[in-house]
């Protein structure tokens, strides 16, 4: 089953949990399940966070030869200001930024999936020892 599609059914469960109730039989299944999707969350978790990382490594080189082009130009060496605005004009260092942005909101939101499959692990192993607090 592909990622997306595990957190969508588990995302249907728990809206199906609070709409029509659980068992105890199946809320330990669903406490075994959600631990399940912690492991693979957290998979995917490293990939992304490893992804940021390298974008981000990519956006500082890339930031780095478009300055250092930007200084060897002229005579004289333009100001930090007029630097800057080359350099977030550039259109290379706006694509790359762009995905570097993306990269790291994929990454939060996997970060999130991991805390609310974590919530719902703990849940439903309370309901399958019997507890309703």
């Amino acid at each position: 089953m592909k990622f997306e599609a595990l957190c969508k059914s588990l995302e249907e469960k728990i809206q199906k949990s609070y709409e029509e109730g659980v068992t105890l039989e199946d809320a330990e299944k669903l406490a075994g399940e959600f631990l399940y999707a912690q492991i693979q969350v957290s998979s995917e978790l490293k990939k992304s966070d490893l992804d940021s990382r390298m974008r981000k490594s990519g956006v500082k080189a890339i930031k780095a030869a478009i300055y250092s082009e930007a200084c060897s130009k002229s005579d004289k060496k333009p100001t930090e200001s007029a630097l800057e605005h080359i350099l977030n004009l550039n259109e290379l260092v706006q694509g790359e930024q762009e995905a570097l942005d993306n990269a790291e909101a994929s990454r939060d939101e996997l970060s999130r999936y991991y805390s609310i499959f974590q919530n719902a692990h703990i849940h439903f192993r309370g309901i399958a020892k019997g507890k309703f607090e």
